[in-house]
């Protein structure tokens, strides 16, 4: 069972998220604050799956509560759900290692559409806010290397550091250095992310 826990300032949204959230067998809400304070103990207390965050909590900044979280709880995925639609709101907070951004407008059934896939290593992002995601790739797709952007290919065609080692002639050690800066240029946290990406972008049929 997905254990879930709940940032949002307002009780009555709280509550409305609870019961929707009781709808799904398999997830639970496993914990719940107003209080940005309270955020990061209570997501490594109970070893969240997934945090739903507000970015305007009081007490600590959205933002940086993020990035907070993914540093001692990197299994935790982050779903922002929020009101803002701050082209900058956006992007730093997909800068920031969320795994979702979801506007608080949307329906019930796109929430349950937005946990679901972020619960599977998904990058989820609402349709309005589909071209912000575009420019923020596209920014990061032009400072990728030649080098990174060959070793993206090999990992997303299935080659292992070792195999894409001895295919360039390099060390495993420089693939895994490679490999760690373009998905950290890209905010990719996996192969099947990685290969997502290349697909997308035609790197990778």
């Amino acid at each position: 069972m997905k254990k879930i826990v709940l940032a949002e300032d307002h009780a009555i949204i709280r509550d409305g998220l609870k019961l929707l959230l009781m709808t799904r067998t398999n997830w639970r809400v496993a914990g719940e604050t107003g209080d940005g304070r309270m955020v990061s103990q209570i997501v490594r207390d109970t070893q969240a799956d997934l945090l739903l965050l507000d970015l305007d909590l009081p007490g600590y900044p959205g933002v940086e509560l993020a990035q907070q979280i993914k540093a001692q709880s990197p299994q935790t995925r982050i779903l922002v759900v929020t009101g803002s639609q701050n082209p900058a709101a956006v992007r730093s907070a997909l800068a920031a290692g969320v795994d979702g951004y979801l506007l608080k407008h949307e329906d019930s059934d796109e929430l349950l559409h937005a946990i679901s896939l972020v619960l599977s290593g998904i990058r989820y992002v609402s349709k309005a806010l589909a071209h912000v995601l575009e420019i923020a790739d596209c920014t990061a797709a032009t400072s990728i290397t030649a080098r990174e952007k060959e070793i993206l290919v090999l990992i997303a065609s299935g080659h292992s550091s070792q195999d894409i080692a001895e295919q360039l002639n390099v060390s495993v050690l420089t693939v895994r250095k490679h490999r760690q800066n373009l998905m950290s240029k890209l905010s990719l946290h996996n192969v099947a992310e990685v290969t997502a990406y290349a697909i997308r972008d035609g790197l990778r049929t």
